[in-house]
């Protein structure tokens, strides 16, 4: 489980980190600074990897001759990072790709060139999305993803993801943008951290990739860049095939 802490904690904790002083008086001016920096990058480990603990599962309802359908509460597309389908009187679940070509849609029109089963692919659609071919019988569409993030504005908001995770990525930034020597060296802890952290997470649990997460189409990310740090400096392995039920 995730160490969580208050929003005013993790400021304290951060100017520690970083080598700020820690008088109240003093660091008035850099707080609104400090606490905007911990949220994105909550935010920003939060949309780079699959955290097992926070894995939520959305079935969507495919209607016969119906290609555009509205996303869930729980899961909006920012958060998806797979997606399934199956037939109405099925267990057996298809992956499902990310993106419509051109050639699948109809010249002059929106409609899709193809009803079939089952779907094929998937992609946004303004605020809704849209699946291809066009569903001949009722089926089902699954995403999976992670949930959303609890708020981090107030003092007393707790974060959602490893609080130390999060402080640390923060402080190697801020320790970057000062030129400090040991801004190297927070990074390396702060990617130290991580990993053992996803590592334990998935432990004798589930075959899950333990250093990356499946994009919306089931690509694997190479290399993920946490703002103002660099890279994470780790190749992604390939996923297991078979959805993970």
């Amino acid at each position: 489980m995730a160490r969580t802490q208050t929003l005013l904690e993790m400021v304290n904790n951060l100017r520690a980190e970083a080598g700020h002083s820690l008088a109240t008086a003093q660091g008035v001016n850099a707080e609104a600074t400090l606490k905007y920096l911990l949220k994105r990058t909550q935010e920003e480990l939060w949309q780079a990897f699959s955290w097992p603990e926070m894995a939520i599962r959305d079935d969507r309802i495919l209607s016969p001759g119906v290609f555009i359908y509205d996303y869930g509460l729980s899961l909006k597309f920012d958060a998806i990072r797979e997606a399934w389908s199956a037939s109405d009187s099925s267990s057996q679940w298809e992956p499902v790709g990310y993106g419509i070509s051109e050639d699948k849609l109809s010249p002059g029109t929106a409609l899709n060139t193809s009803r079939s089963d089952p779907v094929k692919v998937w992609e946004a659609a303004n605020t809704q999305f849209r699946v291809w071919p066009t569903p001949d019988t009722a089926a089902y569409l699954r995403f999976k993803g992670n949930r959303e993030l609890q708020p981090l504005i107030a003092n007393g908001d707790s974060c959602t993801l490893d609080a130390t995770v999060i402080i640390l990525f923060a402080a190697s930034e801020l320790l970057a943008r000062s030129k400090a020597e040991d801004a190297p060296n927070k990074l390396q802890k702060a990617q130290r951290h991580l990993n053992k952290l996803l590592g334990n997470q998935i432990s004798g649990k589930n075959k899950i990739s333990t250093y990356g997460s499946m994009s919306p189409g089931n690509e694997v990310y190479r290399s993920t860049v946490i703002q103002g740090s660099g890279y994470i400096g780790i190749r992604m392995p390939e996923p297991e095939p078979g959805p993970e039920l």
